[in-house]
């Protein structure tokens, strides 16, 4: 399900790049990828792996090069409960991401918390931070890889 909020066109857009941004991904396009950010250190993000933040593109490119290389083929993604709100020159997408295939010789099939922020920049939506998260229980400082939408408590 998809909601949004603001100018039609602009959502559209927006939305447009997400669905580009995932067929990027799923084929492990780095090149690609790398297309939907903004350049040099005016890019951030948050990610599952370590360090606990990454600043500019050239160490994003290297987490994607390592990422895409421990898959064995390609991964799938799914986007549910995608949120996107625009204005001008800004727009943030909220959504649930289901992330499945092979990894390090295990199948995988989690859902993460994704937020993305895109600026309008000559034209085209560019995503300026990229953050994904599972829940944690603090009782044990695990994250809480299991959970999903039709499961958000486990």
């Amino acid at each position: 399900m998809t909601t949004t909020t603001g100018a039609g066109e602009r959502e559209r857009a927006v939305l447009q790049r997400m669905t580009e941004w995932k067929e990027a991904f799923e084929a492990k396009d780095v090149d690609g990828i790398m297309t939907f950010y903004a350049d040099g250190d005016g890019f951030s993000a948050f990610d599952l792996m370590p360090p606990i933040q990454f600043r500019g593109g050239d160490m994003w490119r290297q987490n994607w090069i390592g990422f895409f290389a421990a898959w064995a083929g390609a991964p799938s993604l799914e986007f549910a409960d995608m949120e996107v709100l625009v204005s001008d020159r800004i727009a943030v997408v909220r959504l649930l991401t289901r992330l499945t295939g092979e990894m390090g010789g295990q199948h995988l099939d989690m859902w993460v918390r994704q937020t993305n922020c895109f600026r309008l920049a000559d034209e085209q939506w560019l995503m300026f931070h990229d953050h994904v998260s599972f829940p944690t229980d603090f009782t044990n400082g695990q994250s809480l890889m299991a959970l999903s939408p039709d499961k958000p408590f486990g």
